[in-house]
């Protein structure tokens, strides 16, 4: 698989696992990176992520959160010599739960970088930019994670 592939099986990774109520799988994504929006302190290392965003996500009786990640727009630039990439891209969070009809309720530019360690692509960092939020009241036990962006 060529670098370029391998970051965006990553990308996909980065929507199955929280789409599929992986919570584990999308929290290792970021052991050893960052995640949070700008102008916040970073969640760095999968036990802040899980414990000040992922702990957070409502799952429902299906083992999943009800939602699409859906990522569109994606740039990447792959520093294959050095094993650094960095991209953008916009993520429109769907749901649709027994109360809430299918709609948008988050939608982010991110802009992520990656490291490659040991012949693997791995997250470094992914920041969100100019959140555009909608009702998420049935997506997260609390709304202090956005409100507080």
């Amino acid at each position: 698989m060529s670098d370029k592939e391998e970051i965006m099986s990553l990308l996909n990774r980065y929507s199955h696992t929280v789409d599929g109520g992986d919570i584990d799988g999308f929290v290792a994504l970021y052991d050893k990176g960052e995640w949070y929006v700008a102008d916040t302190p970073p969640n760095r290392g999968s036990k802040a992520v899980f414990d000040n965003v992922l702990s957070k996500v409502i799952i429902y009786a299906d083992g999943t959160p009800r939602t699409r990640h859906v990522n569109s727009n994606i740039e990447l630039q792959i520093d294959e010599k050095d094993g650094t990439a960095a991209g953008q891209r916009y993520v429109t969070v769907l749901q649709q739960t027994d109360s809430l009809p299918l709609q948008a309720i988050f939608s982010g530019h991110y802009h992520d970088e990656f490291v490659k360690e040991n012949g693997k692509w791995r997250f470094a960092k992914t920041v969100i930019h100019r959140p555009l939020v909608g009702d998420i009241s049935q997506h997260l036990r609390s709304d202090d994670f956005i409100e507080d962006q």
